[in-house]
């Protein structure tokens, strides 16, 4: 594989922006939205080109929503989210809505890359049982008369790997009954419920359901970032795939970027 494609995947993949927060011993006990009409000043991105393409498309808006980048991974992102609350700018200003905005893979053959998929729910993928988050439907239901008529209302799970075999994506939207695979989701729902803030989550679909990808399961470290050498190592072994996959992505992040436009 020509190594400027690696350095294009390693660039969309790598998630080396992670913010460092101190941990403050504050509480937020007085966070009260108004759950019948709530409204969102804040939007969370994978960081790396995900966060990229929210953050251009959302130029215009910028002085109106926060864009924070946030780590890939369950674990990850529970410690990022935290220590987020506990910092100054989290307490002086409490986040009146989420909006969790990226990319994710297709569990059914109903949806092909580049859709546009609105969750209205989120589940953990534990493979004992089916935990569910809900996602608030007023602003979920707002999102879609923004987004427009090729928008989706769909279930996602959140996994704590890459879901990389197309057998398994199948299999899983079988069993979960999902349409949608990530790794961020039910983490953000699980914190956000307990501080009784309401959260929308879009996605847009990078690969689809039948799409085998390069193995990536050893590339993420445990701190949610990409270890370059490792993953190029994996994309060798498969460029076919390697190649499918960053065509795909490169077509789902513009997509994604159209999309911010339109918040």
């Amino acid at each position: 594989m020509p190594l400027l494609v690696i350095s294009h995947f390693v660039d969309f993949l790598n998630r080396k922006d992670s913010q460092e927060l101190s941990m403050l011993s504050r509480t937020h006990s007085h966070y009260n939205p108004n759950p019948q009409n709530p409204g969102f000043d804040t939007v969370l991105v994978p960081q790396g080109m995900e966060y990229k393409a929210v953050f251009q498309g959302m130029e215009t808006n910028q002085s109106k929503l926060k864009i924070i980048a946030i780590p890939a991974g369950i674990q990850p992102l529970t410690k990022f989210l935290e220590q987020w609350q506990q910092t100054p700018d989290f307490l002086d200003k409490l986040p009146q809505g989420l909006i969790l905005m990226g990319l994710g893979g297709s569990l059914s053959q109903n949806y092909s890359v580049g859709d546009v998929i609105l969750y209205k729910k989120c589940g953990l993928m534990d493979y004992s049982q089916e935990s569910k988050g809900q996602c608030n439907q007023f602003l979920t239901e707002r999102l879609f008369k923004q987004l427009g008529n090729r928008t989706f209302i769909g279930k996602g799970i959140t996994s704590d790997r890459v879901i990389c075999s197309a057998q398994e994506k199948l299999l899983l939207g079988q069993k979960y009954q999902a349409d949608v695979v990530d790794m961020e989701g039910y983490a953000l729902l699980n914190w956000s419920q307990k501080l009784n803030i309401p959260v929308a989550m879009i996605r847009v679909i990078s690969d689809g359901c039948k799409q085998d990808l390069p193995d990536l399961t050893n590339a993420f470290a445990e701190n949610g970032s990409i270890q370059p050498l490792i993953l190029a190592r994996q994309m060798l072994k498969n460029p076919s795939n390697s190649i499918h996959l960053i065509r795909s992505s490169l077509k789902s992040l513009q997509v994604l970027k159209e999309v911010a436009k339109k918040i």
